[in-house]
């Protein structure tokens, strides 16, 4: 796994909406946010989370990039309807997830969600009617700041599907 102080790997995408190139910037911070899959009602509540605070991002120059192991359709048909002002990728080959060690998968996740009722309730009030899986459900997300030089000040890998850290605690890396 990748940790605090590591060199961010480079990557180049195209965003699902306007195919725009994205890729780490130098003298930019970054928060890479790498979810499980487009209709995941975890993954789509962290997004609307991001979104409701992207005004407190912009303020401190952080670009959010999303990044998901689903495919454009499904995204389009899911979390793409959320609107976000920031940038949605679509890496269904996971190219981008296996940079960054985003691969671990477990079982015990869920059983791991259970001392989290309010997250499951807030989560599965939001889901969408019709869920389809195009990735593993048992892919756990994770999260990484970078600097503007290129460092990770943040490396966190979730521990249950919706194991996300608080916006704030994300902010006051940035200095």
């Amino acid at each position: 796994m990748l940790k605090k102080g590591d060199k961010a790997p480079k990557f180049s995408a195209n965003a699902i909406i306007n195919t725009q190139r994205i890729e780490l910037k130098n003298n930019q911070w970054t928060y890479l946010s790498f979810h499980r899959f487009a209709a995941c009602p975890f993954c789509v509540l962290r997004t609307r989370e991001l979104i409701t605070n992207y005004k407190y991002f912009q303020e401190k120059n952080i670009e959010i990039i999303s990044i998901w192991p689903s495919t454009i359709q499904n995204m389009l048909q899911y979390v793409a309807t959320e609107t976000a002002p920031f940038p949605l990728i679509a890496d269904p080959q996971k190219i981008i997830f296996k940079q960054y060690q985003v691969t671990r998968s477990s079982h015990l996740a869920a059983l791991k969600l259970l001392f989290h009722p309010v997250l499951i309730y807030k989560a599965l009030k939001g889901k969408y009617k019709k869920i389809t899986v195009d990735a593993d459900p048992n892919l756990l997300p994770a999260e990484f700041l970078i600097n503007p030089e290129g460092s990770l000040v943040i490396a966190y890998y979730g521990k249950h599907y919706g194991d996300h850290l608080p916006i704030e605690q994300i902010l006051n890396n940035v200095v």
